[in-house]
C-alpha cells in the first residue's frame, strides 16, 4: 500500500506512513544476545548514511548543526491529489518530512552543548521553518523532538523532526480557538496575560531572563510539564532575532540541566507551537516528560497529573542552585 492521507466523514485526519515501520532502533539492536555496534547515521563522517545536507550551519563541510531528509518520511509526494475511489476521502501523501541534528557529539544533550551551539541549532530551525512554509500546498510546519525510546526517539543521538504537512493540525487549530475566544473576551493575548500572573505569582515559574519565561503551566497534563515562552509577543519562531534566540538557548541550557540533576536520562517530547502572525496567537514551546503512561481515563481528554505543577517548579529551580 502507498503511503497516504485520509480524511473520514467527520473531518478527522490520518497519515498512513508504512515506511516508518522500517526505522532502525538503536536503543535494541543486538546480536545473539549482546549489543551490536552500528555505525550512527547522524554522526559527523556519516553523511553519506542520510543522503544530502540540506543546510548546514556554519556551513555544509564543516557544520555544528544539520538539516537532511528523513530516510523513513511520514510525508514525501511531490503533488498534493485526491486518490479516493470510494465514499471516504483520501490523497496523495505530499510534505517533506526533515531531521535536524543539533549537535555533532553523539552523547550529548542539551544540559552538555555550549549556548552557542544550541542557538545555532535554533537558527537552522528559524530559516527552515520559514523556507518551507513557503512551498507550495504547505498549511503547517510540526517542530518537535522526540528524546528516549518512551517518548518515541528510535535515534539515541540528538535530533529535531521537522514535518510540512498540507494538513493543519487539529490540536494547534483547537488552541487558536481558544486563544481567540479569550481575546475576544478580555482584549488581549492569552499567553501575555499568563506571564504577567505567573510572573507575579512566581510558584510555578522556574527560572527567566531577558527574553524567556519558563513556568510549570497551572493546568499540567504531565509530571514536570514546562513551557518557554518569549516575554515579547510574536506568534512564530521566525520572528525572534538573534538575542531572543541565543536567550531561549540559555534558558533550555539552564532547565535541561536541572532535569539532568533530577533524573537520570528523562526521555520526553518537545513541541514548537507556532502560528500565523497575530495579536490573538503566541508562540511558545512545550515540554512533556514521559515519566508516567497515560492510560484509558486519558484518551476521553481527563488527564490525571500525580505531580503538582508547583512542587515541580521548585524541584527544578532548587536543582539549579
Amino acid at each position: 500500500m502507498i503511503d497516504h492521507i485520509r480524511r473520514d466523514f467527520f473531518g478527522r485526519e490520518v497519515i498512513i506512513a508504512t515506511s516508518r515501520g522500517k526505522r532502525p532502533n538503536t536503543h535494541k539492536t543486538k546480536v545473539r544476545g549482546r549489543k551490536k555496534r552500528e555505525p550512527c547515521p547522524f554522526c559527523a563522517g556519516n553523511e553519506k548514511l542520510t543522503g544530502e545536507t540540506i543546510l548546514g550551519l556554519p556551513d555544509k563541510k564543516r557544520w555544528k548543526v544539520r538539516i537532511f531528509p528523513n530516510k523513513f518520511p511520514v510525508l514525501k509526494a511531490k503533488t498534493f491529489k485526491s486518490i479516493s475511489r470510494q465514499p471516504y476521502q483520501a490523497f496523495t501523501a505530499r510534505g517533506r518530512h526533515e531531521v535536524l541534528v543539533e549537535c555533532r557529539d553523539h552523547n550529548k544533550e542539551y544540559d552538555e552543548m555550549d549556548v552557542d551551539n544550541i542557538t545555532l541549532a535554533l537558527k537552522a530551525l528559524k530559516i527552515r521553518y520559514e523556507e518551507l512554509m513557503c512551498m507550495k500546498d504547505i498549511n503547517y510546519v510540526t517542530i518537535f523532538k522526540n528524546k528516549g525510546e518512551r517518548a518515541g526517539a528510535t535515534i539515541k543521538h540528538t535530533h529535531t523532526q521537522i514535518i510540512a504537512s498540507p494538513l493543519f493540525p487539529q490540536a494547534i487549530s483547537k488552541e487558536m480557538d481558544e486563544y481567540e475566544d479569550f481575546f475576544k473576551t478580555e482584549k488581549k493575548c492569552g499567553l501575555c496575560t499568563v506571564i504577567a500572573q505567573e510572573a507575579e505569582r512566581d510558584d510555578r515559574v522556574v527560572v527567566s531572563n531577558n527574553s524567556w519565561i519558563c513556568i510549570t503551566p497551572y493546568a499540567s497534563s504531565w509530571p514536570y510539564q514546562i513551557s518557554f515562552i518569549p516575554k515579547r509577543h510574536f506568534s512564530c519562531l521566525t520572528d525572534a532575532d538573534d538575542r531572543e534566540l541565543e536567550d531561549l538557548a540559555r534558558i533550555m541550557k539552564s532547565v535541561f540541566s536541572a532535569f539532568s540533576k533530577i533524573f537520570r536520562d528523562l526521555p520526553y517530547n518537545m513541541m514548537y507551537h507556532n502560528f500565523p502572525n497575530s495579536e490573538l496567537w503566541h508562540f511558545h514551546m512545550e515540554v512533556y516528560p514521559r515519566l508516567v503512561t497515560h492510560a484509558g481515563f486519558e484518551f476521553f481528554g481527563l488527564n490525571v497529573n500525580i505531580k503538582p505543577p508547583e512542587e515541580a517548579a521548585k524541584e527544578l529551580r532548587d536543582a539549579m542552585e
